[in-house]
């Protein structure tokens, strides 16, 4: 990835023993305070819909104040898949963070 506005991005992620490729592209990054992207991925994910993921970040004690918002999905059944996911991608990245 190169961390330009509009440069476009592929990763993947593996979540319940599949492969899950992700598409998209920067729309907004200031250091060290906000990233902003689009990302699409197929019928398991947002069924090949651009949506938009947002990381806010905010000094906070001596650590960060972490919000991520992730919104544009193209149904419910999408969105639910998603929040489910993120609880674990999240949970992951901390403990990784934490040194765990």
């Amino acid at each position: 990835m190169r961390p330009e506005i509009d440069a476009p991005f592929f990763f993947e992620t593996h979540y319940d023993g599949e492969r899950h490729p992700h598409y998209g592209r920067f729309l907004d990054l200031k250091q060290d305070r906000l990233v902003e992207m689009t990302w699409l991925t197929g019928s398991a994910g947002t069924e090949g819909a651009e949506t938009v993921v947002t990381v806010e970040i905010a000094p906070h004690g001596s650590g960060s104040h972490v919000r991520l918002t992730h919104s544009g999905f193209p149904n419910q059944a999408s969105m639910k898949r998603h929040d489910k996911a993120w609880v674990e991608v999240l949970a992951q990245q901390d403990k990784a963070l934490s040194g765990g």
